[in-house]
């Protein structure tokens, strides 16, 4: 004997489905069972995928802030290096003129020296001639303090005490 005659007829087709359900119920618990830990830790993994996205995308935000400032900050730089050389320039000719203004001033002092090393024209000193500078009794002007004594003090007046 076996088990499938000990159910009547009628009820062997709703045994075998239920005997095909409860394998395939089985089927799946043991799917389940195995699939389960696969499932969690892919679903673990996305979210930890969301993170790292979430995170990477911040970091990205901060970078692009810090790119914008380092932007700005090379073309504070290049302004700056433009301006100095400008002034270098400008440093350069002003130097230039000064040594070209150095270089007439000494050969005016030249010409001024070898012309007060020379005689004074006689028409030049005719010009300026004054008894005071030409007559040497004239020299020496009169005394301007008296030769004498200090006068003597007066009586105290009472204006002023």
């Amino acid at each position: 004997m076996n088990l499938v005659s000990l159910i009547p007829a009628k009820y062997r087709l709703i045994a075998t489905g239920l005997l095909l359900a409860a394998v395939a119920g089985a089927g799946a618990a043991l799917v389940w069972w195995g699939l389960a830990p696969r499932i969690d830790l892919h679903a673990e993994r996305a979210g930890h995928a969301e993170q790292s996205l979430a995170e990477a995308r911040q970091l990205i935000k901060l970078q692009a802030g810090v790119l914008a400032t380092q932007q700005s900050q090379i073309g504070a730089v290049t302004e700056i290096e433009r301006q100095m050389r400008a002034l270098g320039q400008d440093i350069t000719r002003n130097a230039q003129d000064h040594s070209r203004a150095i270089e007439e001033l000494k050969r005016n002092d030249q010409v001024v020296a070898d012309y007060l090393h020379g005689v004074v024209p006689a028409a030049l000193g005719r010009l300026y001639e004054r008894p005071e500078t030409t007559d040497p009794r004239t020299y020496r002007g009169p005394a301007l303090l008296p030769a004498g004594s200090v006068p003597a003090a007066g009586p105290a007046s009472g204006a002023g005490q």
